[in-house]
């Protein structure tokens, strides 16, 4: 019914301009922007440059790794950067998962009551690395 150049004609007025724009898709077990792919390993996740083929680096969130993505991907280079904010946002989430651990299993309140403010410190410290980060992503 419908001709293939009709279809092809429509593909192309449909996908004119997207050339240029990074767009994340997921394709199996990875994520994919421009030539920038992002696998999930037991470690964090991977990202690579599909177009070279190699390991550009390794992340320990998920948001860290489409913030370098994103950017290597329009040409900017923010590894060192993003890298730093990855590395300071591990280190307040392993802050926190060990002070709840002190506070759901000490007996001392004085103890209970130090780790819960340093809870508190290290889940500010995190919402502020993650609004950073989110500068990087969404470019605000």
């Amino acid at each position: 019914m419908y001709s293939d150049k009709i279809i092809k004609d429509l593909d192309e007025i449909v996908n004119k301009g997207l050339e240029d724009v990074a767009i994340p898709y997921a394709k199996g077990n990875s994520i994919r922007i421009k030539h920038i792919v992002i696998r999930k390993s037991r470690n964090g996740y991977l990202i690579y440059n599909a177009k070279d083929n190699v390991q550009v680096t390794r992340t320990v969130f998920k948001s860290t790794a489409i913030a370098i993505a994103k950017n290597l991907a329009s040409d900017k280079d923010v590894l060192d950067k993003v890298i730093k904010i990855d590395n300071d946002m591990a280190k307040h989430y392993n802050d926190a998962l060990f002070f709840k651990h002190i506070i759901k299993t000490s007996k001392d309140q004085s103890k209970i009551q130090i780790r819960e403010n340093r809870l508190d410190i290290a889940l500010e410290e995190s919402s502020k690395l993650r609004n950073s980060l989110d500068r990087f992503i969404f470019g605000q």
